[in-house]
């Protein structure tokens, strides 16, 4: 398995963009797919850096609805339609189109954080997902995470504006893209909103019997106590994976904390690597 980090909230590559996001490219048995856009075009000026062409994708995962991780959709669907090609299939939730705001640290205004670009630009190659998909043999897209107890609390910043009101956002829309290979389920997720742990644990019951071998994940952890990063990276010891590479979202503390803990089998990313697993 072949993974072009074409964007990432960090770049230290000559030439390379980066902004706050995610965008990846995973090239595996001979199957190519795009999971996530990060906001705008960066994410193609690097993979046009990269010398990987974004004109034969299997497919397109979209982890969930927000600016961050769907914006840059647009930009590639127009280059479509300029060159008479059609988008391929773009897997995402129904909830994901949802109006989404986050509130700010005022505790009074809200910031406009979902997709925006119009369902209709790629109406034609939008395919519904489900809690648990397959869509490719031996690739699966999961969604629906559970919230189990004595994990990770609900998000209490998000919002979905239904025309009246402003009503609790506990992101349903977001799923993660689970691989299954000889080594094992190589994971990918967003944000994790509901949390890494109740999504790895979401994993392994969708899953059962499969060891874990990597996580590749955005954890939102920036910003998050030290005492919440501290339970968290003492619970991922519990797990059976070997290979975690967090980004984007997981923060520098976290992600430090994790390099600490695990050693080599945390791996740095940043945009403009690329990385072999397997």
């Amino acid at each position: 398995m072949k993974i072009s980090i074409l964007n990432e909230n960090t770049a230290g590559k000559r030439g390379f963009l980066a902004e706050h996001g995610l965008s990846l490219l995973i090239e595996h048995e001979g199957k190519r797919w795009l999971f996530d856009t990060g906001q705008t075009d960066v994410f193609m000026k690097n993979a046009a850096l990269l010398h990987v062409p974004l004109t034969d994708l299997t497919g397109i995962i979209l982890s969930h609805g927000h600016f961050d991780h769907c914006g840059g959709l647009e930009f590639l669907a127009r280059e479509y339609q300029k060159s008479g090609k059609e988008l391929p299939p773009v897997y995402i939730r129904e909830s994901a189109f949802l109006d989404k705001s986050a509130i700010n640290s005022d505790h009074r205004t809200y910031r406009i954080i979902g997709i925006p670009w119009k369902r209709e630009l790629i109406e034609s190659a939008v395919r519904l997902t489900q809690s648990k998909e397959e869509i490719a043999p031996g690739v699966s897209v999961i969604g629906d995470i559970p919230y189990t107890p004595g994990l990770e609390k609900k998000p209490d910043w998000f919002y979905i504006d239904n025309g009246t009101e402003k009503i609790p956002d506990y992101m349903s829309d977001e799923q993660m893209l689970v691989f299954e290979t000889e080594k094992g389920l190589c994971l990918f997720a967003g944000c994790c909103h509901p949390g890494i742990l109740n999504c790895l644990e979401y994993v392994s019951q969708s899953f059962p019997g499969q060891k874990i071998h990597s996580v590749f994940a955005g954890m939102h952890l920036a910003g998050a106590s030290r005492e919440r990063i501290t339970q968290t990276v003492e619970e991922l010891g519990k797990r059976d994976f070997d290979i975690l590479i967090p980004v984007h979202c997981t923060g520098i503390e976290a992600i430090g904390r994790m390099k600490a803990a695990f050693g080599a089998g945390c791996r740095l990313a940043e945009t403009g690597m690329t990385i072999e697993l397997g």
